[in-house]
């Protein structure tokens, strides 16, 4: 499960730009797609929008407002409180789970077998097999 961050947007902010540029999240993003592919997992992608740090992980009442120094989670519906940060992974890990069809949260077999893999590899993708040992 990632949300689906407004990147761009982001790097305006000239205090954060850099660290979000250093985190490469397009990158990363891509390569859990790829990844996710491979082994026949599904990547759920939160919608841009989806108030994953405002909502409340236990009783779903969503915060009109809440700042990015607030860094404590306080529901006022249910008294809950809470990381701000785990709140919001809490909602989107539950967001995750109902976009998947099986236990584990992945889509496909656990272990896929090798020979499936061969045929869909990406060619410019680093190998997986072990490299031959000269002069052995």
């Amino acid at each position: 499960m990632v949300e689906d961050l407004n990147v761009a947007g982001m790097l305006k902010n000239h205090s954060l730009a850099k660290h979000i540029s250093d985190a490469a999240w397009g990158e990363f993003v891509r390569q859990l797609e790829y990844k996710s592919k491979w082994y026949g997992s599904t990547l759920v992608k939160a919608e841009r929008f989806y108030a994953s740090s405002k909502t409340c992980s236990q009783c779903q009442t969503v915060k009109a407002k809440l700042s990015l120094d607030e860094r404590t989670y306080h529901c006022e519906a249910c008294g809950l409180s809470i990381d701000r940060d785990v709140n919001a992974a809490t909602n989107l890990a539950r967001r995750g789970l109902a976009g998947t069809d099986s236990v584990t949260g992945r889509g496909g077999e656990v272990r896929p077998r090798r020979q499936k893999l061969a045929g869909e590899a990406h060619p410019d993708e680093a190998s997986t097999e072990t490299p031959t040992l000269v002069g052995a």
